[in-house]
């Protein structure tokens, strides 16, 4: 049985996923709480459903691309819980398990909102195999993918408003939603090898990131500066597209 966590986007989520399906599951929609909420649903999980850790063999992890907030927080969490366990971690692509159970004619690409006008997408072949990761735009994906079927998570940003099918610029956008039960049963059913590495084990962010130390302590242009103690650095994490 896995543990399977899901911090990627804004849903936070924690299930017990067996070979015969999803055994708990404690999730909610909860923007930047994943901090705050994550541990307490794991407990609260194990608490309801009579479980112990020693009960389960491994966790299955949302990997992303995702928030890069919410991956780490949900990266941070597994790797603490499998260093103090020994349970492995199995890491699961984000993207390709929004399918999961999803009751959708078959999607030609699988996409989820990334920030601004970028969106991360997977062309998806023969219903289960699933392309590289691409980060576009939304425009040039939807000339991309002009007159085909996608199955996406807060895409609705680009369509006009709606119910769950819609028809944006000559495609047409499935709803679908991030889930922990997801997770758990796609490294299941895909029989996912876990890591063999904790310490080189990173979340999928798709993007670069800098890090670079704040000058004098400024909190950013026009910002007042911050008082930092003699063994704080402040850093600024820029964003760059690939």
């Amino acid at each position: 049985m896995y543990l399977a966590i899901e911090t990627a986007y804004d849903v936070c989520g924690a299930a017990l996923v067996n070979a015969s399906g999803v055994e708990a599951l404690e999730e909610q929609v909860a923007p930047r709480r994943h901090n705050e909420l994550l541990a307490v649903s794991v407990d609260q999980l194990l608490a309801d459903s009579g479980r112990r850790l020693s009960d389960l063999d491994g966790i299955a992890l949302s990997v992303g691309p995702g928030s890069f907030t919410g991956l780490r927080i949900g990266m941070s969490y597994a790797k603490g819980l499998a260093l103090g366990t020994g349970l492995p971690i199995i890491p699961v692509p984000t993207l390709p398990s929004l399918l999961v159970g999803e009751r959708l004619r078959p999607p030609h690409w699988v996409a989820t909102w990334s920030h601004g006008v970028q969106i991360y997408a997977a062309r998806v072949d023969r219903g289960d195999h699933f392309g590289e990761v691409q980060s576009m735009t939304w425009d040039a994906f939807a000339l991309l993918a002009e007159g085909e079927t996608v199955a996406g998570y807060l895409l609705d940003r680009f369509l006009d408003s709606g119910g769950p099918t819609q028809t944006g610029r000559d495609m047409t956008v499935l709803e679908t939603c991030p889930s922990a039960a997801k997770i758990g049963k796609f490294a299941l059913e895909r029989g996912l090898s876990p890591a063999s590495d904790l310490g080189s084990l990173i979340p999928d962010y798709h993007h670069k990131f800098q890090v670079k130390p704040l000058r004098g302590g400024s909190s950013g242009k026009g910002a007042p500066a911050r008082r930092s103690s003699p063994n704080q650095t402040n850093i600024r994490i820029n964003h760059v597209h690939s």
